[in-house]
């Protein structure tokens, strides 16, 4: 099945999600943070990452990538390629070829619940891409089936078309539409009350006293 009356949040929105990070975030979230194997695969453009991007979802059987090629096309301005593997990672559903479609598209990212392939020739590209890991052996053409634009899991992360992915070089958030305002407001928060932080360390405070850490020790001794 292919759905593609893919309903994307505003460019506003995006743009202020660009402004934090999922660290950022992540303080407040419980949600939404695949599983930490699935990482970086280091093959963006060099300095420091952040993107952010409306999800495109794939899910495809095992060992066969036909629903991947035709995600590359149906991608729009700013889309990250989401693909669900259903558990399989040895063959590799994505490499030069998808990237550069994908690229053709204009989409800026890719997480792939599995591995990659052709990683150097993704790295020259600098396409950002994040896996599981990475892989010799590819999959095929089968033409078996799959789903694009359909709620899939990455790495124990549910995700529907049109969530949120943001990333940067320590993990990916995916944010539903609905909560991506009380999102940002929780980075923005974050991002004010951590360089106030950093300010009274660099002035002498205890990072074990700010953090409330003290209090705790306090506690167990009295225990």
């Amino acid at each position: 099945m292919v759905v593609n009356n893919l309903d994307r949040p505003s460019e506003e929105l995006l743009e202020r999600f660009e402004s934090i990070s999922p660290n950022d975030v992540g303080h407040h979230l419980h949600f939404g943070f695949p599983s930490a194997e699935l990482s970086y695969m280091d093959t963006g453009p060099s300095g420091p990452l952040t993107v952010a991007g409306p999800t495109l979802t794939v899910r495809i059987p095992p060992e066969d990538s036909t629903m991947v090629h035709k995600a590359t096309e149906v991608a729009e301005e700013g889309d990250v390629i989401v693909v669900d593997m259903q558990g399989h990672t040895e063959h590799a559903p994505w490499g030069e070829m998808t990237t550069r479609g994908a690229m053709a598209s204009g989409a800026t990212a890719a997480v792939i619940d599995g591995s990659i392939t052709d990683s150097r020739d993704i790295d020259n590209l600098d396409f950002p891409v994040f896996a599981r890991g990475r892989s010799a052996r590819t999959t095929r053409l089968h033409g078996r089936g799959g789903d694009i634009n359909v709620p899939v899991q990455v790495g124990g992360a549910v995700v529907r078309p049109g969530d949120i992915a943001l990333m940067n070089e320590d993990g990916v958030l995916f944010v539903p539409q609905e909560e991506a305002e009380r999102a940002v407001e929780h980075g923005l928060e974050a991002l004010d009350s951590e360089s106030e932080t950093i300010e009274r360390i660099e002035n002498g405070e205890s990072v074990a006293e700010l953090s409330g850490a003290n209090k705790l020790v306090e506690e167990l001794k009295s225990d």
